[in-house]
């Protein structure tokens, strides 16, 4: 699991994007791109500046009603993914 109190933060090579419905993360050295939901998009969005995923969690579920152990799975989940793929980097 995650560690929740971790700031993260997006990479300063990624570019996020949304044009109508449709969303990406753009690695703007290597050319990588992702498409992502209107959700992930929304969370990724929310590291601009270094936050801990703790309080992504936070805001999330107040705009979103989901169940908080789900909420905080899914979360950790997106953000893994994120750090693997060098969207995000510890801040």
């Amino acid at each position: 699991m995650l560690d929740l109190r971790k700031i993260y933060q997006i990479n300063e090579k990624i570019v996020l994007r949304k044009i109508g419905n449709k969303c990406w993360a753009l690695n703007i050295e290597n050319g990588n791109q992702y498409r992502l939901n209107e959700v992930a998009y929304f969370i990724l969005d929310l590291f601009r500046e270094p936050v801990s995923v703790e309080a992504i969690v936070s805001v999330v579920g107040n705009e979103y009603a989901v169940d908080r152990e789900r909420l905080i799975a899914d979360c950790s989940s997106m953000v893994q993914y994120a750090v693997d793929k060098n969207i995000l980097k510890e801040g």
